[in-house]
């Protein structure tokens, strides 16, 4: 089963795609370990024809997998092409794609992720860090910060 994108969704979703960067950034990198260095790969670039190509890919998604631990609005989607392949991942977790880049961001008291999978938004999530705060639905974009 599965149905478009609300367009609270969508909005989040497209300003992740146009705003945010990836982790760890220089500031972060800075505070890093010798360990933690060595482990993580410097940050990516994203060029502008990127976030073109994962915006005309999310014209195309629906959701497939809202997340169930009723705390957050969180959901799996993918292309409308795929939405019966089972080895596509619409969970953030592991399935066959060979890139994946997670935009990231936050917004009241929350991390926002976007998992963007073989150029194709698969995963938005709302991570509260309060684990007394519930939240039913994505805050509006201009509250986000990149």
């Amino acid at each position: 089963m599965y149905w478009p994108l609300t367009p609270r969704e969508k909005e989040v979703a497209l300003a992740l795609i146009r705003h945010a960067g990836t982790s760890p950034d220089e500031e972060d990198r800075a505070r890093f370990t010798d360990r933690q260095e060595e482990a993580w790969e410097p940050r990516a670039p994203i060029t502008p024809q990127q976030r073109l190509t994962w915006e005309a890919h999310l014209a195309e998604a629906v959701v497939t997998n809202p997340c169930d631990c009723g705390r957050c609005p969180s959901i799996g989607m993918k292309p409308m092409t795929r939405v019966d392949d089972v080895d596509r991942d619409d969970t953030g977790g592991v399935g066959d794609y060979s890139s994946r880049i997670i935009l990231d961001a936050t917004v009241e008291e929350c991390m926002l992720l976007l998992f963007i999978d073989d150029d194709s938004p698969s995963y938005l999530e709302l991570a509260p860090t309060d684990v007394e705060h519930v939240y039913s639905e994505f805050p509006p974009p201009e509250r986000i910060l990149f």
